[in-house]
This record gives structure tokens, sequence and C-alpha cells, in this order.
């Protein structure tokens, strides 16, 4: 299974020497079928708070990723999207040391002309436990229609 794909859409507009927000975290992207989407972040003790339980905020974005990334190919092509809306349900912590890697799967639930809305989770590994559940809506930049034409 290969890992970060050339066209993603984090590195969209950006050369390699650019660092983006999802890099910099360390997110590693995994191919899927359209309209889904895989990622692995293997932890590290800065995306922890100071009780070594991986950040609120590390998983929220997380769970942003996998919603964008799963609308973000459409027909092969990849959309300029922004997140309009997110929402977060925080099921359980997740303790650096016991747990070495986070799992992200997002799933496009339904595609409007100029929106689309996804579900996603986050899992911790080893174990395979369900840390966190999310819903998104994604607006499409100007220009970049999901209805076929």
């Amino acid at each position: 299974m290969s890992r970060q794909k050339k066209d993603d859409p984090q590195r969209a507009g950006r050369s390699e020497e650019q660092a983006h927000f999802g890099a910099m975290l360390g997110f590693e992207r995994m191919d899927s079928p359209e309209d889904t989407a895989l990622f692995e972040l293997k932890l590290r003790p800065e995306h922890c708070n100071l009780y070594g339980t991986v950040h609120g905020g590390v998983v929220m974005s997380m769970l942003d990723a996998a919603g964008l990334w799963a609308g973000a190919y459409r027909d092969g092509a990849l959309l300029k999207a922004s997140t309009a809306a997110l929402n977060c349900n925080f099921l359980r912590g997740a303790r650096l040391g016991p747990v070495v890697s986070l799992k992200a799967r997002g799933e496009v639930t339904k595609r409007g002309k100029s929106i689309y809305f996804c579900s996603s989770w986050v899992y911790a590994y080893p174990g395979d436990d369900l840390i966190a559940s999310g819903q998104g809506v994604y607006a499409l930049a100007p220009g970049e229609p999901l209805a076929s034409t």
C-alpha cells in the first residue's frame, strides 16, 4: 500500500519544499477508493498534552483532513475545497506509549453541486479502538462544481 500521494490535496499548489499543516503533524495518506480517505499518524510527544494524552486538536485535525481528503477527488480530478462545518465526538482518550499511532478514515456521505458531506473516524493502534467520530461539510472553491457535465 503506497503512502503519500503525489497529488495530495494538502500539497496542491505547493512546491516540495513548502511546509503545510498535515505534513507538520506527520499525516501519511494511503491509497483509497474514490469518496474515501485513509491515513495514519505515528504519534510523537508533541502530539500530546502535558498528561501524555493525544491532544484533542490533533484528533479533530485528523477528522477534518479525512473528510476533506475523502471528497477531494472526483472522476480522477483534484478539487479545491475548504471546511464549512465540523462536528466532533470524542469517545475516549489515547495515551502515547500504549498507543503508537492513530488512523483516520473518511467517507463522502452526500455530494451536492458546491458542497459535500463526510463522516470520519479516528482509531488508536494497536488495538483498533475508536477514539473519535465526526461529520463535516466541505465547500468547493468557485469554479470547482461537483455535478457532472
